[in-house]
């Protein structure tokens, strides 16, 4: 799959400017070339930015600045992925091989970037698609990127028709420590306890135990009782801090 738009060609001057070694982007052909893509992503609420053949930046929305953590008065047009002034610019070895990766397949291509997204102190992982740009000839132009939060894909949702949910790190909850919420977490996989013993690298009856208390807490005695119990506590969605690491994950 790929998108078509009336053809443009970006050109980079041969040397360098004196402020930062940024590189000037000229236009062949006007920028209201791409006006109907861009004013598209504009209206967008999720991220959508588009990058040149060579992964310079040339737009993004609000939303995706947003999602960036970019400074509003940061001109992002022409800069590479480590020029930005965020720390998930030290991604940017993964982040211009999923661009050539998307430029490769001719079609979508999906990764997980997990990072602090939106300047938050929490690592969270969102889905990250590029789709190849072509122009009215045939040649690739460019990448356009949009990013979702990875949510829940449990089978669990949908036989019980439930809407996916947004995995997260953080709970409005006191009752359960910081372990309880990791085997929580286990249980709601419908691992065993054989299974989460194995991971813990616990013996089976400390993990019996721990599940035991957990029942207890929660005021319930088998495990459909549990999962309801968390679906209306809100504890469906969390993931342990642990399980989610920073980085871009392909997929």
């Amino acid at each position: 799959m790929h998108i078509c738009i009336p053809d443009i060609i970006w050109r980079k001057r041969s040397d360098e400017l004196s402020s930062g070694g940024k590189m000037e982007l000229q236009e062949e052909k006007p920028r209201s070339n791409t006006s109907a893509l861009i004013a598209m992503m504009e209206h967008l609420s999720e991220p959508w930015g588009i990058k040149a053949p060579d992964s310079q930046h040339l737009y993004m929305n609000k939303a995706a600045y947003l999602y960036t953590n970019t400074p509003k008065n940061f001109d992002i047009e022409g800069r590479l992925d480590s020029d930005f002034p965020a720390a998930w610019a030290e991604c940017e070895d993964e982040l211009i091989e999923h661009d050539r990766r998307t430029q490769a397949s001719n079609g979508r291509v999906a990764v997980i970037e997990t990072h602090y997204w939106y300047g938050q102190k929490t690592l969270t992982p969102f889905v990250c698609e590029k789709i190849p740009l072509y122009g009215e000839n045939g040649d690739f132009i460019g990448i356009a990127w949009s990013a979702k939060q990875l949510n829940t894909m449990s089978p669990l949702k949908y036989i019980t028709r439930q809407k996916p949910g947004l995995f997260t790190t953080e709970v409005n909850n006191d009752l359960f420590t910081r372990s309880e919420l990791d085997t929580l977490f286990l249980m709601l996989q419908r691992l065993s306890t054989k299974e989460i013993a194995r991971i813990y690298n616990l013996s089976h009856r400390t993990v019996e135990n721990r599940i035991y208390n957990i029942y207890q807490k929660a005021g319930v005695h088998t495990l459909n009782q549990f999962e309801e119990y968390c679906r209306h506590a809100g504890l469906d969605n969390f993931i342990p801090d642990r399980l989610i690491e920073k980085g871009i994950q392909f997929i």
